[in-house]
């Protein structure tokens, strides 16, 4: 019986983890202050896609447990370790897919039809095509992980097309490109070995770390921008400047250095790239409710 933290392993459950924390800030944003959250209807989101993305993540490994056994980084995941089979890995992915695409289509067609969007293309598109043959396949292969939030927001507000729900799918597809080339560069000899054109191994470390910037450049424009976007102020603004300005001196630091196979500027600016995200979108969401709790708890 498989245990917990090999299914955890499985679905990559860090990576699922910021999916969620994604899809309730998406949510909290999506939703208006002045009205009740419908719990069971958050609840029901979180888990529809919770299961989707273990699901996909796990169907993600089965599909690529051949090249995960020859790549120091990813030889001791499951499949490859021989901890788990590839029939328990199935039974998991059917069973989760099925029940997240289920709950999702209980909530909504719309959510339903963009679910199924996220995994066709990243198990489809982006693991059986782009990331075999192509050096920018992360360019597309963010839409999948840009979804989520935006999908949070439509089951908040039941609104599709919209400015804020379109920002948001936006930021988190610009902070995906520095996310995944810093770990393309810091493993490039395990990708290839696993014989994956990305962008270090295809088009050398220079190209990277000029794409590294120009997405990050624009990913700190994207969150500076958020005002014209969202219903956010002071409180955002308050938070996003400094964590633009820290983003951005380790960003200098890793462009400096980046090409130095000894530095290790890549960790602090990996992280700082991770956690910028949370730090933008709870912020947003904060400012949203903070104004409606600060004019209902002190103002009456």
């Amino acid at each position: 019986m498989p245990t917990f933290k090999t299914l955890k392993e499985l679905s990559k459950g860090g990576i699922v983890a910021l999916v969620l924390i994604s899809v309730l800030g998406g949510y909290l944003i999506g939703h208006s202050p002045e009205t009740p959250i419908n719990l069971g209807r958050l609840l029901a989101t979180l888990f529809g896609i919770l299961f989707l993305a273990s699901g996909s993540s796990a169907l993600n490994q089965l599909q690529e447990r051949h090249v995960d056994a020859t790549m120091p980084r990813t030889a001791n995941r499951p499949l490859p370790s021989g901890r788990l089979s590839p029939s328990q890995v199935i039974f998991f992915v059917t069973v989760t897919i099925l029940l997240g695409l289920m709950i999702l289509f209980i909530l909504s067609k719309t959510l339903f039809v963009m679910g199924l969007m996220a995994v066709v293309f990243y198990n489809g598109l982006y693991t059986l095509w782009w990331k075999k043959h192509w050096a920018y396949a992360a360019v597309p292969g963010a839409i999948p992980g840009a979804l989520p939030i935006w999908m949070g927001f439509v089951a908040a507000s039941n609104r599709l097309i919209h400015p804020a729900g379109i920002y948001l799918f936006l930021i988190l597809f610009y902070w995906q490109m520095p996310h995944f080339w810093i770990l393309a560069l810091r493993f490039k000899n395990d990708y290839a070995l696993g014989q994956f054109p990305t962008l270090p191994v295809a088009l050398g470390e220079k190209i990277t770390v000029f794409q590294i910037l120009l997405w990050c450049l624009g990913y700190v424009g994207l969150a500076l921008v958020a005002p014209f976007f969202l219903k956010v102020g002071a409180v955002y603004l308050g938070v996003t400047f400094p964590v633009c300005a820290l983003l951005l001196y380790f960003l200098k630091k890793y462009v400096a250095h980046a090409q130095n196979p000894q530095s290790k500027n890549w960790l602090p600016f990996f992280l700082t790239v991770n956690f910028s995200l949370i730090f933008f979108v709870g912020a947003a969401a904060l400012d949203l409710w903070s104004v409606n709790l600060f004019t209902q708890y002190w103002i009456q």
